[in-house]
């Protein structure tokens, strides 16, 4: 694994192991930077990939189909109400991070409240992942085993 604060410091030798990237394109900053790094790596021949994690539009069903304890039903009101609010556009996606959007606020103001208390930090949880800006996912994981199979000798 490379320590991207320690990656501009390394001397990277043409042994250097293959390496790959999992991140999300949507941080700018960080998709520079591993590009920048892949072509390093390329240019000691060391055998680089990357596999990227894109946004996931919300559905009706997208908290219920992932959430233990929100079922069909509820998932589908608070899709509406995030439609209706204007946290996800005409195709599902977020309009803004979930960290950032005041979806909890909108929650607490419908009138009978949709979401039990234990249930808010699963679903603050799964909003970020779908912004897919900077989260930590196990979606691409066959991804990621398919290619540590594929460079074990």
């Amino acid at each position: 694994m490379i320590a991207e604060g320690l990656f501009d410091r390394m001397d990277i030798k043409e042994d250097y192991p293959p390496t790959l990237f999992v991140h999300m394109p949507k941080d700018t900053h960080r998709q520079q930077k591993i590009t920048e790094f892949m072509q390093v790596l390329r240019s000691k021949r060391v055998d680089v990939a990357e596999i990227k994690c894109m946004e996931l539009p919300l559905s009706p069903t997208f908290l219920s189909d992932r959430i233990p304890g929100v079922g069909q039903t509820i998932s589908a009101m608070l899709f509406d109400l995030f439609r209706e609010k204007g946290f996800v556009d005409k195709n599902g996606y977020m309009k803004r991070d979930g960290r950032a959007t005041r979806w909890e606020d909108a929650i607490q103001d419908s009138k009978p409240n949709l979401l039990e208390n234990h249930l808010v930090h699963p679903v603050q949880e799964e909003l970020n992942l779908a912004f897919a800006y900077h989260e930590m996912t196990s979606l691409q994981s066959e991804d990621i085993l398919k290619w540590f199979e594929s460079h074990m000798t």
